[in-house]
């Protein structure tokens, strides 16, 4: 079935007990703006809400998870002097809590690029399966930002302290295998064996106890997460402090432009 609230960027449907939520911008490698943001947190209020949705499966379209915010919109905002940062991080702190505190199991369906917050959704997803040569990077400080939807804490606590300031700092891309590797995903494989892994996955726990797993994960969310939220929270104002920068500027700027930004640290 289709919900009748969502825009044409997202894509939502249930079928044998599991929630198909799908980002449909695949031209633009699946954006993930706050209106986007706002979508989503109402198709998963939806699956919390019903019984005949056992499990939620999250995956882009068109061979792309997603490449995280929209540049060329912050381009346009910049352009016009609009400010809305604080309300966007505060959306998608939203979004990154529904999406990890939800009872239901959920699973992270990632192909192609994975960048920015789309990272931040994957790790908040309990299942994360990708093709081994997916193109993952927490993209952040490549335009002049630190990393949003809670990353740096949960980042932290996967890979430790050192990886996550590698990480985080530079900027760097790797592989579906490597994040496997460092424990960031839960799985990695070929790519024409993605889907039938998947699809393993739903099948279990689309049948599986779902009263113990909502309890399971109550208990790993309290013992794992106690900082979480506050973290998020002081993302607002540091994430807000960097969209001022003349940094974040030239770095949106070089990104469309397709060369190296120059950055003045100020």
């Amino acid at each position: 079935m289709k919900m009748n609230f969502l825009t044409e960027w997202v894509l939502f449907d249930v079928s044998d007990g599991a929630a198909y939520i799908t980002l449909n911008n695949p031209e633009k490698l699946n954006p993930v703006p706050a209106e986007v943001m706002q979508d989503l947190i109402q198709c998963l209020n939806y699956c919390e809400s019903n019984d005949d949705v056992r499990v939620v499966v999250l995956r882009g379209a068109g061979g792309n998870f997603t490449a995280g915010g929209d540049v060329r919109g912050m381009k346009e905002r910049l352009d016009k002097g609009i400010n809305n940062t604080k309300t966007a991080i505060r959306i998608g702190g939203e979004l990154i809590t529904r999406l990890k505190m939800i009872s239901k199991p959920t699973i992270a369906w990632i192909e192609g690029a994975v960048a920015g917050v789309g990272m931040s959704m994957a790790m908040a997803c309990d299942f994360s399966i990708a093709e081994e040569t997916a193109k993952m990077v927490f993209a952040f400080v490549n335009i002049g930002f630190v990393p949003d939807g809670g990353i740096s804490y949960t980042l932290s606590k996967t890979v430790g302290p050192v990886r996550a300031t590698e990480l985080l700092m530079s900027g760097k891309r790797f592989t579906g295998a490597q994040a496997k590797e460092w424990g960031i995903i839960t799985d990695a494989v070929p790519k024409e064996e993605l889907e039938a892994t998947v699809r393993k996955y739903i099948h279990k726990y689309s049948h599986g106890p779902s009263a113990a797993y909502a309890q399971i994960k109550t208990l790993l969310n309290s013992v794992n997460f106690g900082e979480w939220n506050a973290c998020m929270q002081r993302e607002v104002y540091a994430q807000y402090a960097c969209s001022l920068t003349e940094d974040h500027r030239e770095a949106v700027n070089a990104f469309l432009e397709k060369r190296k930004p120059e950055f003045k640290g100020r």
